[in-house]
């Protein structure tokens, strides 16, 4: 029987979850994270979940700390009214796999918890395979290149995005620290990033049906369908690319269906007007560098998820 933490400062939640879910788990729960977090050192667990908002150490420090601690376990993390920030921090920070929000439903939550279980079995069979394989420890590499699709409606806005994604300064060292956390015996000379800029979700798909990609990155508001729709479409027609999604105006319903449907691996809200893209170069920086930061965690994740580092064909 899977072994479950709960994470909860309000007795009542935790009590409730306990009702819903034994018999079908092993259960430890604890109202105080950093107690958890003690315990945790000592038990192994399959699956956390985790409430956003606590007072001793909230959702995302405690998932952070844990994921040091058991990198294998699953993350789930519950909110009820949480700000769109702090969502987006706990989704980006802490690689969550679902995202409850308060009240949930209860097939929803039994769903949930039972897709990221056999989720997270499917990622240790394939790292195992590749162990024994001994695919892991591909020193020869001289060089990976990622084929990277943005889209993107905004002529603008995409042209300075593709120049950001493949512009190297700082991404090597950014990089190799990734892979490094990843698999120490990977040693990679150098990193390129190819990147195919499209306007529409449907162009986009066409091109991917043709050609590799390793990770998508689309705006949610585009002209034919929706970022979302976009991103779920290709998790089920190619679930092996890794998949970003961008919004200027993210509600929490939007958080939900990002993370639950389409599976991103990031959220990034990128706030520009017309004139701060043309003109503040340091708003323009930090975007660049919040969307390189997550490109490259995107793709060292899905690396880490199959087991192995691929080499794409330039």
């Amino acid at each position: 029987m899977n072994k479950i933490l709960l994470v909860d400062d309000e007795l009542n939640v935790l009590n409730a979850l306990r009702r819903e879910l034994n018999g079908h788990f092993d259960i430890v729960a604890f109202t105080n994270p950093i107690e958890a977090l003690e315990h945790c050192k000592d038990t192994h667990f399959d699956l956390v979940v985790a409430d956003y908002k606590m007072p001793e150490m909230n959702g995302i420090e405690f998932l952070k700390q844990f994921g040091k601690l058991q990198p294998d376990a699953s993350r789930l993390v519950l909110s009820g009214e949480a700000d769109i920030d702090a969502l987006i921090r706990t989704i980006n920070e802490t690689h969550i796999y679902r995202f409850l929000a308060k009240p949930w439903d209860q097939l929803e939550l039994l769903s949930s918890i039972q897709q990221a279980l056999n989720y997270r079995n499917a990622i240790l069979e394939s790292q195992q395979q590749a162990m024994g394989n001994g695919e892991t420890a591909n020193s020869s590499q001289d060089q990976v290149t990622y084929r990277v699709v943005l889209v993107e409606p905004d002529i603008h806005l995409s042209g300075l995005m593709s120049r950001g994604l493949t512009d190297e300064s700082g991404r090597e060292s950014l990089y190799g620290a990734m892979q490094q956390e990843i698999s120490p015996v990977t040693k990679l000379k150098e990193f390129k990033c190819v990147v195919e800029t499209f306007s529409s979700a449907l162009a986009a798909i066409s091109h991917i049906e043709k050609n590799d990609c390793d990770l998508v990155i689309a705006a949610q508001s585009l002209p034919d369908m929706d970022g979302i729709q976009l991103l779920n479409q290709l998790k089920k027609s190619a679930p092996d690319i890794a998949r970003i999604l961008l919004s200027d105006s993210p509600d929490k319903l939007m958080l939900s269906q990002a993370i639950n449907e389409a599976e991103v691996q990031s959220f990034l809200q990128l706030y520009w007007s017309s004139h701060e893209l043309r003109t503040d170069m340091r708003r323009q920086l930090w975007n660049l560098y919040q969307l390189k930061t997550a490109a490259i965690q995107a793709l060292s994740a899905r690396d880490l998820q199959r087991g192995k580092f691929r080499k794409a064909v330039a």
